[in-house]
């Protein structure tokens, strides 16, 4: 060889080609498990719950017809809002068996991040859970493309007869009415942290219902109150009216308001019956039919649906809902329903009997407490005959074919699309990395194999699934016949449990980022030796490892094997491996490893030549590993996913990690850290520019910049930025408005305010020497 030469890594070191099934899916891998092992649990979680392959097979297989049922499969993005929990398994499992690809969300995450994810997927359908179905009601508006929620762990029809309580809510309302304070009767003044609101306060709030009903329905009209309450608003409107109806769930309220009618010389009408049996009790037709602070007691957002739809039905032509008091849930937090403007504004999209609708702000220093956060509506209904809801609605379990049916051949291939994951953006913009059925099923049968993983595994779940290491906890298990025992978002936040499960369960896996594992250590050294037996093979990967953690991990679990595992998102979860054994105090850092099977690593220099051992280069990555790219951007997957010269077949590509690594003389390859300013932190790749890209939107700010730095060990985020002069925000201000638009662990833990930033002599932000100056 001449000086002129390249080098050449040997063959050997790449040499990872193994016969794995190519045309097969996740789908089949996981059908074929519960057809061998029926009876054997398949996933548990803390409470006992126990679903057997066959029963998560038949539930996932029904789900996914009605998946298809609705239009969804092969091409379609399906999001999945959910903890973990054995529904929320199943339902990836059906997405996945529709044809379709999922795509994790965290509930964890500010409301307005998953807004922006769904419109950049154009997703059409949000599979979510009874826990955080309020949420995906509330933010689903924002989202033109989505046609349809699911919620299977829901077994009622309706979602809101899960939690209607027809003897509470007339106990409490009887109560309400019947309470001789009139501001206490009318629903003001219950909570008594809050400042009492004054006989003038309740009185404006009247006269302003009062007005917007006048606007709305006129003088000598027909009007319908769903809600009556304490005859407020009666008190207010009914003397102008030609015919007044007054309608409550409480019998004590609706009698209180034909007595007060009485007292004042009126003569009104009173019905005792819910908002969405009104239509069914009341005569019609009416000019106005008018909701005031009563939307926020009613159940959920597809009862207030359903209300509106019969509702309109009792107007003429051209009458109208008058909808007062409603709570934004972008404005307000509050425990009754919120009912985003959005939502209003698309009524007509929905309920095809509206024709207009006007959303009203109010001007807040006319209003005292909550009421001057809250906004008013009309609903102009155009042609009453068209009344029928015709979307909108959330499907449950209810919905879902009593048996499934026979799947076929090719509904779902190798080459569709299994899932899209996404990580953060050095643009500021999060990326959604692109996986078919053929990559993943190349890392699980690698995996199993190498792993011995057998049906008598479990594994212990405790990834987010928004974490790439879920696709294997999830998929890779079940296609053993093994199980996956649920660790829930409580569980995790408490390491006792976590332990618990570890020594008192047979659980042989765990898979997680090291930090995840290194809090437990602690906690071991307290608990006896029993139960240490079970725990085999532990899988670590997401960030750096501590020289001490392995040793740690095997003083505790005798049998454990440790395993360093190393990759991308964008190369399947993971791409290479070293077995962690006697460890050298002296290294740098736990070894990177090398390429698992079907896998080729490339350390190149920035002409993109192979570099000698021991030079530092670029790390790419190619083989069946590589993912699609990155769904809807096609330029930024031209960028990052290359075509690889050194590929043995045509049209291969390889992926530019942005890491820098070098070859070790007996071809494993150290890692090095990243090249560009794209970090891990507690497991999640985290890129600067997507926090700096949100701190630079805060008002106020005027310039941004931030770092991660060294502190406890660990890796942390420091935000530094210039204030505007006009109206400089503080601290606070800033950590909240990240709060809303980042994820926790995305939020910087420092954040500093300073004059100006310095400078390098290239005229790029010197981050070591702002460091210094803001401590």
């Amino acid at each position: 060889m001449t000086g002129t030469e390249p080098w050449t890594p040997p063959a050997a070191w790449n040499d990872t080609a193994t016969d794995y099934r190519r045309d097969a899916t996740l789908v089949d891998l996981v059908r074929e498990a519960a057809r061998s092992h029926p009876g054997r649990p398949a996933l548990l979680d803390a409470d006992g719950t126990t679903w057997t392959h066959a029963e998560l097979g038949d539930h996932s297989d029904r789900l996914a017809a009605l998946l298809r049922q609705r239009g969804l499969g092969r091409g379609d993005v399906v999001a999945l809002y959910a903890d973990r929990t054995p529904h929320a398994v199943a339902s990836l499992l059906a997405v996945v068996k529709s044809g379709a690809a999922y795509v994790p969300l965290d509930p964890a995450w500010p409301a307005a991040r998953a807004v922006r994810l769904l419109r950049d997927l154009r997703v059409r359908c949000v599979v979510t859970d009874a826990a955080h179905l309020r949420t995906v009601q509330e933010l689903r508006w924002s989202v033109p493309s989505v046609t349809d929620v699911v919620c299977p762990d829901i077994e009622v029809g309706r979602t809101w007869e899960a939690v209607l309580d027809r003897p509470l809510v007339e106990e409490f309302f009887d109560f309400l009415s019947g309470e001789p304070d009139p501001l206490e009767a009318a629903g003001f003044n219950l909570r008594r942290s809050e400042r009492p609101y004054t006989p003038d306060d309740v009185a404006a709030y009247a006269d302003h219902v009062a007005a917007l009903g006048r606007e709305a329905g006129g003088t000598a009209a027909d009007v319908l109150e769903v809600g009556c309450g304490s005859g407020l608003i009666m008190e207010a409107l009914a003397p102008r009216a030609k015919r007044w109806v007054a309608v409550d769930p409480s019998d004590v309220a609706v009698r209180r308001n034909v007595d007060t009618a009485a007292a004042l010389g009126l003569t009104i009408e009173g019905q005792a019956a819910y908002a969405h049996e009104v239509a069914d009790t009341v005569r019609g037709p009416f000019d106005l039919v008018v909701m005031a602070s009563t939307v926020q007691f009613l159940p959920d957002m597809d009862y207030l649906l359903e209300t509106l739809g019969s509702l309109t039905g009792l107007l003429r032509p051209g009458g109208r809902l008058l909808l007062c008091d409603l709570i934004d849930p972008q404005v307000e937090s509050h425990a009754g329903l919120r009912v985003p403007p959005i939502l209003l504004e698309r009524l007509p999209e929905f309920l095809p009997a509206v024709g207009e609708v006007d959303v009203r702000r109010r001007h807040s220093d006319r209003f005292a407490g909550e009421l001057a956060h809250r906004y008013d509506a009309f609903i102009e209904v155009a042609d009453p005959g068209r009344a029928s809801r015709v979307g909108g609605r959330v499907w449950t379990a209810a919905d879902l074919p009593p048996s499934a049916p026979q799947h076929g051949q090719g509904d779902v291939t190798a080459d569709d699309l299994a899932y899209a994951i996404f990580t953060s953006g050095s643009t500021g913009k999060p990326k959604a990395v692109a996986v078919q059925h053929r990559q993943a099923v190349n890392l699980i049968e690698w995996f199993n194999r190498t792993h011995d993983i057998v049906p008598d595994d479990r594994m212990l779940f405790v990834t987010s699934f928004c974490f790439d290491l879920s696709v294997y906890d999830i998929f890779g298990v079940l296609a053993a016949g093994a199980s996956v025992r649920i660790a829930s978002r409580a569980d995790v936040a408490e390491p006792e449990s976590l332990i618990d499960a570890l020594t008192t369960e047979p659980v042989t896996l765990w898979d997680s980022a090291p930090a995840a594992l290194s809090m437990l250590v602690p906690f071991l050294a307290d608990r006896g030796p029993q139960g240490r037996d079970h725990l085999r093979l532990v899988a670590l990967s997401g960030d750096w490892i501590p020289l001490t953690l392995p040793g740690e991990i095997r003083t505790a679990f005798p049998r454990v094997r440790v395993m360093a595992l190393g990759g991308a998102t964008e190369c399947t979860v993971w791409s290479n491996r070293f077995p962690v054994e006697d460890v050298d105090p002296d290294w740098p850092s736990i070894p990177y490893g090398r390429p698992m099977a079907n896998a080729r690593y490339y350390v190149l220099d920035e002409d993109i030549q192979p570099c000698p051992p021991g030079t530092p280069g670029d790390l790419y990555v190619a083989g069946d590993c590589v993912a699609l790219g990155y769904l809807g951007d096609a330029a930024l997957t031209a960028d990052k996913f290359l075509p690889d010269p050194w590929a043995p077949g045509p049209a291969e590509r390889m992926y530019r990690t942005g890491d820098r690594a070098q070859w070790l003389d007996d071809g494993t390859v150290r890692f090095l850290g990243r090249l560009d300013d794209q970090v891990k932190l507690r497991g999640y790749r985290v890129e600067l520019g997507e926090v700096r890209s949100a701190l630079a939107g805060c008002p106020g700010v005027r310039a941004a910049a931030v770092a991660a730095v060294e502190a406890h060990g660990g890796k942390t985020l420091a935000a530094y930025y210039v204030p505007a002069v006009e109206r400089p925000p503080v601290a606070a201000e800033v950590r909240a408005h990240l709060a809303g638009v980042l994820p926790a662990h995305m939020v910087p833990a420092r954040i500093s305010a300073v004059d100006a930033f310095p400078l390098t002599p290239t005229g790029k932000v010197d981050l070591t020497e702002l460091a210094a100056w803001a401590g």
